[in-house]
């Protein structure tokens, strides 16, 4: 009854508001920064999509709801400094965001309103991530095997922010390319964090997936607690994405000369 009555209530709304509603799908890049790249790292740049809804509550302002589907990664073998820990990463991460957007010119499809306008962002985000590496030929989930002793969760959360470009180039649509970041509140993006751990009481697979130097000097270098990454910071991932967004048909608006 309750998803029935939701149901109801966003045609409603939709049906009142439609003109100040924009529906689009984007697509893009991706990429993170954290303990397995302290920098940027180009090659690390992966594919990221998207489809956001947003109703704008004036020209200036508005608030978005996004879904995003993008892929991370890391690898100790891009910097000289890291390379003997050799450890390394890829997660696919599944993003709930909700944004408050501000154009710096009023902007829409009315006779006054610009037709291209910067904005900036922020908001709030729920994402779902799951680490892994390969081993052995196989596809290995890190947080199954408590590399660093911690069961950390497979979810987190996150505010996004950034700066993008809107354009109004037909009749009902327009296109819009943003950067966003996000802030996230987990340092286990990639699977790295604190100290080496104790893990002789764990399989030979598991202790060789969590230090994984003896691949570069024939032994395992690091001892149980020694720093295997750096818990001052928690890691971040970015996205650059194009997108088309199409205004949903309503009331036309009428100018405003005063």
């Amino acid at each position: 009854m309750k998803k029935v009555f939701f149901i109801l209530f966003f045609v409603s709304l939709t049906g009142l508001k439609a003109q100040n509603v924009d529906v689009g799908i984007g697509l893009g890049l991706s990429n993170y920064w954290g303990d397995l790249a302290p920098n940027i790292v180009l090659g690390e740049t992966k594919v990221a999509g998207n489809a956001f809804g947003r109703l704008n509550f004036n020209n200036t302002w508005a608030i978005t709801g996004q879904i995003s589907v993008l892929e991370v990664s890391g690898n100790d073998k891009n910097f000289d400094f890291n390379k003997t820990r050799n450890l390394n990463f890829s997660s696919t991460i599944r993003e709930l965001s909700g944004m408050i957007e501000y154009n710096f010119v009023p902007y829409g499809y009315g006779v006054l309103d610009n037709k291209v306008t910067g904005y900036i962002f922020g908001g709030f985000s729920y994402f779902q991530f799951n680490p892994q590496t390969r081993y052995a030929g196989e596809t290995v989930n890190l947080r199954d095997l408590r590399t660093e002793g911690v069961a950390y969760d497979k979810a987190s959360f996150a505010i996004p922010f950034g700066i993008g470009v809107k354009w109004i180039f037909a009749r009902n649509l327009s296109l819009e390319a943003n950067y966003n970041i996000r802030k996230t509140y987990t340092d286990y993006l990639d699977d790295v964090s604190g100290k080496y751990v104790d893990l002789s009481a764990t399989s030979i697979r598991t202790q060789q997936i969590a230090d994984r130097s003896y691949e570069i000097i024939g032994s395992s270098q690091y001892q149980p607690g020694s720093k295997r990454g750096s818990d001052n910071y928690n890691d971040w991932f970015m996205t650059f994405s194009a997108s088309i967004a199409y205004r949903i048909p309503g009331r036309i608006k009428c100018p405003s000369f005063f």
